[in-house]
């Protein structure tokens, strides 16, 4: 009986320990600094399991990746525009993901001016509702920004990738005062693995008609007119 309780307890236990563990396949140093764009992770070996979500680029850096619910979108730069499809098949260079089972929403009452003060925002409120900033987490945000600023990656084939060329084929747009939703992930450990070295957080962001996703470049809006969603803890 107490062996069997035991065994009950720690499984238990495992499971909530384990439901926002965030992994990563591939590195984004590997990425910028050995011009390593293979594919590391197919999608379809994650999409069978509920409540995943995910971001990173494509393989060959051919546009981004985002998971939302175990929803893969692909959005690839097509004739010189933004084409984005539900795709299962996809495979990336990098992919950051996790599984969370629930969400707890908490509105932004303070203006965000840019990417910075997002960062910042981040980590106050993700302090302030129990989690540490130690172990890296997954978040989302979900609103009408003034404006955001976002990248498409369109690497030419054969062209040798560096660090300082990385945006060398990248298409720039932007949202202006509509719905958009922000996935993202957070950490201070994992500069060169899933952030870049100048910040903790790596974002993708699509709009609500889902027409494209974008690497978040920057962002700004003037009051509480967004929701923060953090993994809900036991």
């Amino acid at each position: 009986m107490n062996k069997y309780f035991i065994a009950v307890a720690s499984a238990f236990v495992f499971f909530f320990s384990t439901r926002v563990e965030v992994k990563v396949a591939g590195e984004m140093k590997k990425i910028m600094h050995k011009g390593d764009l293979s594919a590391h992770i197919s999608l379809d070996t994650l999409l069978s399991h509920p409540n995943m979500y995910g971001l990173g680029p494509a393989e060959g850096i051919k546009g981004e990746l985002m998971i939302i619910d175990s929803k893969a979108y692909w959005c690839k730069v097509e004739n010189g525009k933004a084409n984005t499809s539900a795709n299962n098949n996809a495979k990336a260079a990098m992919l950051v993901y996790a599984q969370v089972p629930s969400w707890k929403s908490i509105t932004v009452t303070d203006a965000i001016k840019d990417y910075s003060t997002l960062e910042k925002k981040v980590e106050e409120l993700a302090l302030k509702n129990g989690l540490s900033l130690d172990e890296p987490f997954p978040f989302m945000i979900k609103g009408n920004f003034a404006k955001s600023t976002y990248h498409i990656i369109d690497w030419k084939e054969g062209t040798q990738h560096t660090f300082d060329n990385h945006k060398q084929f990248a298409q720039f747009g932007n949202f202006k005062k509509e719905p958009v939703t922000l996935l993202g992930f957070y950490s201070n450990k994992h500069h060169s693995i899933f952030t870049h070295h100048t910040t903790n957080m790596h974002v993708h962001i699509m709009d609500d008609k889902k027409t494209t996703v974008g690497h978040l470049e920057e962002i700004s809006t003037s009051a509480s007119s967004i929701t923060l969603l953090i993994p809900l803890t036991p």
